[in-house]
């Protein structure tokens, strides 16, 4: 009996929700800057179904307990199905274009899917369905879109960098779980941009924090000294 209450509960939180306004403007900077570009995987990415639509591939470099993209009707976040498998830094995609939520828009997405928020359409490796980054539901300029991408996408190819670190630290990076030792671009391959750094120069000391605090590493002189999940 419960199961069938969530649907309901979205369905009501789908009549209260309403799409950004995105300027006429900042939907042509996007189409003209960023479609059709080609870029590459800056960290490891989760791939998986995107919650209900398993005919595209959600990407993302948080674990799904840490999204809050989707809610039942009382506010509970619902996490995305686990993931299938880890795209390693590098991973060379093309983005095929930023789809801002509109009216029309949000009745074609499925029903148990972030379908208020922009989604960015990826073309990469695998079977054909494509890969979809979910953006947070405020963003509606150009600038907040790009800034977003840049955190997870680059122009130029980390792959040379991600080969060459020890094995050790390459597989961790697959796995999504730093290790003690590893380098800062080797921590961010594996977890993604912290959300905030608290830097202390004269020490040499770092740390770094994830969105909610859930996740921190502490680094001296450059290396990740400790990890806290």
């Amino acid at each position: 009996m419960r199961r069938a209450l969530i649907p309901i509960g979205l369905l009501l939180l789908a009549a209260c929700a309403t799409p950004a306004t995105v300027p006429d403007t900042e939907r042509a900077r996007v189409d003209r800057e960023i479609a059709g570009q080609q870029r590459y995987l800056r960290v490891a990415m989760y791939a998986g179904s995107l919650w209900s639509d398993t005919t595209k591939i959600f990407l993302t470099d948080q674990p799904g307990a840490e999204l809050d993209l989707l809610e039942k009707g009382d506010g509970t976040p619902i996490p995305p199905p686990p993931p299938e498998r880890v795209l390693a830094p590098g991973t060379a995609v093309r983005v095929r274009k930023v789809e801002f939520p509109t009216t029309w828009g949000i009745a074609d997405r499925v029903m148990m899917t972030p379908r208020f928020n922009p989604w960015v359409y990826l073309d990469g490796p695998g079977d054909g369905r494509p890969y979809v980054l979910v953006l947070p539901r405020d963003m509606n300029r150009f600038d907040d879109v790009r800034a977003e991408l840049d955190r997870v996408l680059t122009s130029d190819d980390p792959g040379g960098v991600f080969a060459g670190l020890p094995q050790d630290q390459r597989e961790a990076i697959l796995r999504k779980q730093p290790i003690e030792g590893m380098g800062a671009r080797a921590l961010e391959m594996a977890w993604g941009l912290p959300e905030r750094k608290r830097i202390d120069r004269p020490a040499g000391t770092e740390e770094w924090i994830w969105p909610g605090g859930k996740r921190r590493a502490y680094l001296r002189d450059e290396r990740v000294e400790k990890i806290e999940r």
